[in-house]
């Protein structure tokens, strides 16, 4: 079972590392930026379509 806090897009916080936000990059048609969502660490990845292997 995969968990966020195995993927390189997920970044722990500084003051608690059971959380963290996962950052992904959006591209639209007149910009890009970049997005992010407050996650669990050990929260289940397996469903996750953004999922990248550290």
């Amino acid at each position: 079972m995969a968990e966020c806090k195995e993927c390189k897009n997920y970044f722990p916080m500084e003051d608690d590392e059971s959380m963290g936000d996962c950052v992904q990059r959006v591209v639209d048609p007149r910009q890009a930026y970049f997005q992010a969502k407050p996650t669990e660490a050990e929260q289940d990845a397996g469903s996750c379509s953004s999922f990248q292997k550290k």
